[in-house]
């Protein structure tokens, strides 16, 4: 399934879409509001990374998803191939369900071998991991 960021836009209480690369550079955007900063981009690749830093480190695997909740609205977020996110910021978590079902069938993250991991000492290096998607 190819990624209809304009679909995304047009659910009810969906403020924006946009992909970006590691990088944080703006792949794909669509929304009323101004396009997420690079600083913006890259927190939200650094999130993903982290989560599935966590995952693997519980056993859990890497991480697929997250849905984050703050005081004016949620942020959705899913890991693509080839080290892209998707961020749909909505205005309540009432718009996530719809959401995540649109991207239920989007293509599962690239799963890579893992070698030997370091152990990570501080929160810095945590962030910095590289994900698996």
């Amino acid at each position: 399934m190819t990624l209809d960021l304009s679909t995304l836009a047009a659910l009810p209480g969906v403020i924006q879409t946009a992909v970006a690369d590691d990088s944080g550079r703006l792949l794909g955007f669509d929304g009323d509001s101004e396009p997420p900063t690079a600083a913006i981009l890259i927190l939200a690749h650094a999130t993903l990374s982290a989560a599935s830093e966590l995952g693997r480190r519980s056993g859990s695997g890497d991480c697929h998803e997250i849905i984050q909740q703050h005081e004016g609205g949620c942020i959705y977020l899913h890991g693509l191939p080839q080290s892209r996110v998707l961020l749909v910021r909505c205005q309540s978590l009432s718009a996530v369900p719809a959401v995540r079902a649109l991207c239920q069938n989007l293509a599962a993250p690239v799963e890579t071998p893992h070698a030997s991991r370091p152990f990570f000492t501080d929160m810095v290096s945590a962030l910095h991991a590289e994900p698996a998607w």
